[in-house]
């Protein structure tokens, strides 16, 4: 891998990094909507926890997509050899990469179904 092309990963990835700053804090601040729509039955609270948490997904998606991408390019550049480490490990990543995908596609489709049920759990 030349060097230019890995710095240009390893920039994005910072983004990556400080995206995930951020997806954690809105998850925070979605849980206290969540957390005032089960003690005061406020449907607002809930729609507005709902819409975060879209689109926190949503942001997720995009990300292990882009690693799902990348990870495909360098197995595609590497001789097919699953008896060498570099390309054992990046296709274990690969794996991993799509098992998050796969997660994240699961968890959006939950959200999105249930963003117009407002049935109160503890109810």
């Amino acid at each position: 891998m030349d060097i230019l092309r890995r710095l240009k990963i390893l920039r994005t990835e910072d983004f990556i990094w400080i995206t995930y700053f951020f997806i954690a804090a809105f998850a925070i601040f979605s849980n206290a909507f969540e957390r005032d729509f089960v003690i005061t039955n406020n449907s607002s609270s809930y729609k507005k926890s709902k819409v975060i948490n879209i689109t926190l997904f949503f942001t997720t998606f995009f990300i292990y997509l882009y690693f799902v991408l990348l990870f495909t390019t360098d197995l595609n550049n590497m001789e097919k050899n699953f008896n060498n480490s570099r390309y054992r490990n990046t296709f274990l990543q690969l794996i991993a990469a799509l098992l998050f995908l796969i997660g994240t596609i699961i968890f959006l489709t939950q959200e999105i179904l249930s963003l117009n049920d407002t049935t109160n759990p503890t109810q």
